[in-house]
Order: C-alpha cells, then structure tokens, then sequence
C-alpha cells in the first residue's frame, strides 16, 4: 500500500475542514480527488504533505506516518507538484530538473554526472528532453508543468502528489500533461491528483476520491464510482453523463442538462 489514510480529521480553530476522510491508493493507480470549493482537497494534501502535523487519524505514505517523516526522507519518499505559474527566472530546463537532486547531495556539493544522468532521464521519460537548455519563460504553460513533473521525478519517489496541475493550462496542455502523468501512474507511479474537472478524472484517472463537506462522499474505481448522479451531487449542478464516438472509439463525458434553468445563482 503506497497511501493509506485513516479516520483523518482537521480543523482550523473551530471549523472542521476534515472529516474522518479514509482511502487508500496502491501502487501504479492515478486517484483523482474531486470536489467543490471548501470540500477539503488542499487540506487533505497539506496532512499528506507533513504541514497540517495536528490532524487526527493516520497518513500513511509506503507504510509510514507522514507527519514523523524528516523533510529529507520526505523527499525520498513523496514529490509534490505545484499548479502551472509564471517563473521568476529564466532557468534552463536542465537546471530546474537538477534541483530535484538536491536531496541526494551534502550540504554545498553540485550536481555530478549520476544526477545529470538522472536529469535526462525525466526528460526522456517525458518526451521533452529537446527543451533541456530552453529557460522556463520560453516555454508553454503546459511545457512548463512538464518540467515540474520531470524535477519531482529525479527526487526518486514513488508517490506524485499534484494540486490542481493543468489548471491555468488551455485545453490541448491540459490534455498533453495529464496523458504524461497517466504514462507514470502506467508505469508504476503512485499518482495522487486534485482537479476541478470531472472531465479529466473521468478520461485519465484509474480510481476517484469524492469529497464534499470534508467528508469522503464516494472512493473507488473510476469506471464504477464516477457517475453523473455523484457529479451532480457535488457541484449542485444536473449533467447527464453521454457517450461520444471519437476517431479512437467510444468515451464518456458529463453533459449539462439542457432544461437545467439557470436562475441567477452564480457565485
């Protein structure tokens, strides 16, 4: 069992923001959590992380309790991917991705050939070695992204936790970092993933966590667990889920009812 939460709960003062949320996540799956604003997903991830150190309950990443793992061995173990943002500076590619490597070296020692050898490889492994001497403002958003899943690949962990990763990305990047994501869960990755979209849990994730409330409203496989009735639970808002015949076969996909009236509420 790569995660394994049990019974966790949070709260920031009095306001609970989880509930007794368990799951559990095994190795080569890609667990998408869905849910609407303040269901809980940063929260949940900021336990998993080691930040929130106060919930009660247990984290277990690969067997271990996350909140008593040192930051080093943290590193180890679990990589954590931020959203799509804007870089400060213009490092190159290949620079960016060694910074991953940091956790294998002592204190003021660069990076040697075992660490560039890594490097390239997470490019490869991605398909963008060609922007290894590219700097990161000459990039797509979505190219970006890329390069931050690349530098969480040289930490050698095994389990990828991502917020919200495509979601200042247009739609062809979208689609083109979560194929590669769905690649490493394929290959043996243990990919934690939250999204706004049900869209992307329904075509690229192999199970689905549903919060709401801070409470695990549904957990399973995807093809079983994400349904139009849970979809329209969550965000309070009718879909139908339709059938579309593509060039590669036949996909699902949620549809807003067409009777459905909007009344004004818009937040």
């Amino acid at each position: 069992m790569q995660i394994e939460l049990r019974d966790v709960s949070f709260s920031y003062g009095r306001q609970k923001a989880l509930d007794g949320v368990s799951f559990c996540a095994e190795k080569g799956t890609m667990t998408a959590v869905l849910g609407p604003n303040g269901a809980g997903k940063s929260t949940l991830f900021c336990c998993m992380l080691g930040l929130n150190r106060d919930y009660t309950g247990s984290v277990l990443l690969a067997g271990q309790e996350a909140r008593s793992i040192a930051r080093r061995d943290f590193s180890q173990l679990a990589a954590y991917i931020p959203q799509s943002n804007a870089p400060v500076y213009n490092y190159s590619v290949l620079d960016t991705v060694l910074m991953g490597t940091t956790g294998q070296l002592s204190l003021l020692s660069s990076p040697k050939a075992q660490q560039l050898r890594q490097a390239e490889t997470a490019l490869e492994q991605l398909g963008i070695c060609h922007l290894a001497f590219r700097g990161l403002r000459e990039l797509s958003g979505g190219e970006r992204q890329l390069v931050l899943v690349a530098r969480a690949l040289v930490q050698n962990a095994q389990i990828l936790i991502m917020d919200e990763p495509t979601a200042n990305l247009d739609y062809g990047n979208q689609q083109r970092v979560l194929q590669g994501v769905r690649t490493l869960a394929d290959s043996g990755y243990t990919v934690l993933i939250s999204t706004h979209n049900p869209e992307h849990a329904l075509r690229y994730s192999t199970h689905v966590l549903a919060l709401q409330k801070g409470r695990r409203v549904a957990f399973g496989e995807t093809e079983g667990v994400l349904t139009d009735a849970l979809v329209s639970e969550l965000y309070e808002f009718p879909v139908t889920m339709a059938e579309v015949s593509t060039a590669s076969g036949t996909v699902r996909a949620f549809v807003p009812n067409a009777d459905c009236e909007n009344k004004g509420n818009v937040l």
